[in-house]
């Protein structure tokens, strides 16, 4: 059966050819025309220095807005997010943003409420831990598969919504066992209306508009918060009167206790961590994979020989925790769509005072962007970058490369903790779907 990909990528001039996603702008934006184009696509606010230069500087105009500096150069960025970064620390615009529904969880939180989170549920993800979840991926993926099945030989799949819905299989199988059809729903839909509309609040927040104030999408996005809290909130207290172990990750949050002082996580606590790996994990693996099936689609020649590995490695059997170390052609193919459409494809911080960056000043207040996407495809870091290329991540090639020239996980002291979760989810699917089905792309 062959499961044609619906992409909205737009067309691309090359087979194996993707510039970025829209074209650049030729110099940083005026304001309100870079609060437009970022309400529709924030990749569409880089300028073209941006994919260049080392360094791009955008002074705001507008009294009370951010001014901006974009940041490429590895050094620099390694740098900021980690040699010195008490002097870089998250903008309080991320803080604002998601705030709401993830509380003081590990993505916001800051000092010793983030030290403490992150001894807490570091342990929970252990790689070999983490390998004990396959079945329960490998369990999402065959009702996916299922769904396709029937399916007209030839159809055009919705492949990013069906991407979407199968990472949130995973994430109700692992994370939030436990979690009813009603809730699960109620869960899904909160999701995408917060998500949807998280753009307005970004654009607010450069604008230093009070909190306080409306804005389009702004009930949206609370209600979401509020009802994503709510039902979260009511999985976690139904599992603390459960009788028994509690399965997947909530069982294992309740449970956990503080290496040192022996404490236990708060409700509160664990629907904020819960919250964030929901939100920062079921999206980004759901685009991951919607990203790496449109790549393949456009690339038979590798997706064929991504088939003959799986078959190689895995055969007619399901794949194991055993196989994950055996697919190397499938673990670069994953790799390289992470470069070019890097999940998460921006990282901010905020400048705690008076500092330069490569001797240029930055005045305290600035927000320090590392547009992933862009390092990503820059041209002082990657030969022909704009293509398609697994090689690039052969162990020899990918050695040469400075930490910071690749990190769809982020880097740093604050490197994606769900980083494990979300390499071995990707694999087990990838593999399981590709064994199964032929990829076309639509053309469109």
């Amino acid at each position: 059966m062959t499961a044609t990909l619906a992409t909205r990528a737009g067309s691309h001039p090359a087979p194996l050819l993707y510039p970025p996603t829209v074209a650049p702008a030729e110099r940083p934006l005026p304001l309100m025309s870079f609060l437009w184009r970022f309400l529709h696509n924030p990749i569409r606010t880089l300028p073209r220095q941006v994919y260049e230069e080392p360094l791009v500087f955008f002074q705001a105009r507008r009294r009370g807005a951010a001014s901006i500096v974009w940041v490429t150069a590895p050094d620099l960025v390694e740098r900021i997010l980690l040699r010195d970064a008490a002097s870089f620390p998250k903008s309080p615009l991320e803080r604002r943003v998601l705030g709401p529904a993830l509380g003081d969880g590990i993505l916001t939180a800051e000092g010793q409420s983030w030290r403490w989170q992150r001894g807490l549920v570091a342990p929970l993800f252990r790689h070999q831990d983490l390998l004990a979840h396959i079945p329960a991926m490998n369990a999402a993926a065959d009702i996916q598969i299922t769904r396709w099945r029937r399916l007209a030989p030839g159809s055009i799949a919705p492949v990013d919504r069906d991407m979407a819905d199968l990472t949130y299989d995973v994430i109700t199988r692992t994370i939030l066992a436990g979690a009813g059809a009603d809730e699960g729903h109620v869960i899904k839909t909160m999701s995408t209306r917060l998500l949807n509309v998280i753009s307005w609040e970004i654009a607010a927040a450069l604008l230093s508009v009070p909190e306080r104030i409306w804005h389009p999408g702004k009930g949206r996005a609370r209600r979401g918060a509020d009802g994503l809290r709510t039902t979260v909130g009511a999985i976690v207290a139904r599992a603390r009167t459960a009788k028994g172990l509690v399965p997947g990750l909530l069982g294992r949050l309740i449970s956990a206790r503080h290496p040192e002082t022996g404490a236990p996580m708060s409700d509160g606590m664990i629907v904020d961590t819960l919250l964030t790996f929901l939100l920062a994990g079921h999206e980004t693996t759901a685009k991951a994979m919607t990203w790496t099936l449109y790549l393949l689609a456009r690339a038979p020649d590798v997706q064929d020989a991504v088939r003959a590995e799986v078959a190689r490695v895995v055969g007619a059997g399901a794949f194991e925790a055993r196989h994950m170390g055996d697919l190397a052609l499938t673990t670069r193919v994953l790799k390289e769509s992470m470069r070019l459409y890097p999940p998460a494809p921006f990282m901010t911080r905020v400048a705690a005072a008076d500092t330069e960056i490569a001797g240029k000043p930055i005045p305290a207040g600035t927000l320090v962007n590392m547009p992933i996407y862009a390092i990503h495809r820059h041209q002082r870091l990657w030969p022909d970058p704009d293509r398609f290329d697994p090689d690039r991540f052969l162990p020899e090639r990918e050695a040469t490369y400075p930490r910071t020239q690749f990190m769809p996980f982020g880097y740093g002291q604050r490197t994606c903790i769900g980083m494990a979760f979300a390499m071995i989810e990707a694999t087990a699917l990838l593999a399981r779907l590709v064994a199964t089905f032929r990829f076309d792309w639509d053309g469109r």
